[in-house]
């Protein structure tokens, strides 16, 4: 029964081609390129050169994103918190400085930056912007670029990218305790 629901899954993805060959997809978790679509099951290749051979019903009883389906153009982000006290005006403009500088941003689309929330410990942003990909690892190179160049204009501009922190208070309406213990015995 198996067999006969991925050849007709086969037939279906040939006539309807939710996906095809050099197609980017993402199927439970896996990322690959669709390199051959057989009558019983369709080859992707993973960005570790890895071969995986998918059962076609799987495409159709899936939820599968193909993330070059209509063109190779995604939208991309880059998230940082920055410290309380930050300038967040100036944080908004070193964020889209570092997307502008960035070549492979494409550029006939406008980034922008959300400030999107008020966070445990920091003022969080996000930057979003579009590029065009032929395999994931070009996103996530991209994304790390932007990154690096974030992380140095906001050194030379002084703001602090933040960390979890925790501010202890102490309670002195009486005299502290303290005791130095020798763990030596």
């Amino acid at each position: 029964q198996n067999l006969i629901n991925n050849f007709i899954s086969g037939f279906i993805i040939m006539w309807e081609r939710p996906i095809s060959i050099g197609d980017l997809i993402e199927l439970d978790g896996m990322v690959g390129k669709v390199e051959e679509i057989g009558a019983r099951c369709t080859r992707v290749r993973t960005g570790e050169n890895i071969h995986l051979l998918v059962p076609n019903s799987s495409f159709l009883e899936k939820n599968i994103t193909n993330w070059t389906l209509s063109d190779q153009r995604i939208r991309a982000h880059v998230t940082v918190g920055v410290v309380y006290g930050s300038p967040v005006r100036e944080a908004e403009r070193l964020l889209l400085q570092a997307v502008d500088e960035n070549p492979k941003v494409l550029k006939e689309s406008k980034p922008f930056v959300l400030f999107t929330d008020f966070g445990d410990n920091a003022l969080i942003f996000e930057v979003h912007f579009w590029i065009s990909i032929r395999r994931i690892i070009e996103r996530r190179l991209i994304e790390s670029d932007v990154r690096f160049r974030i992380d140095d204009l906001f050194r030379e501009a002084s703001i602090v990218i933040a960390f979890p922190q925790r501010d202890v208070h102490l309670n002195t309406q009486r005299p502290l305790e303290l005791r130095i213990v020798d763990t030596k015995d």
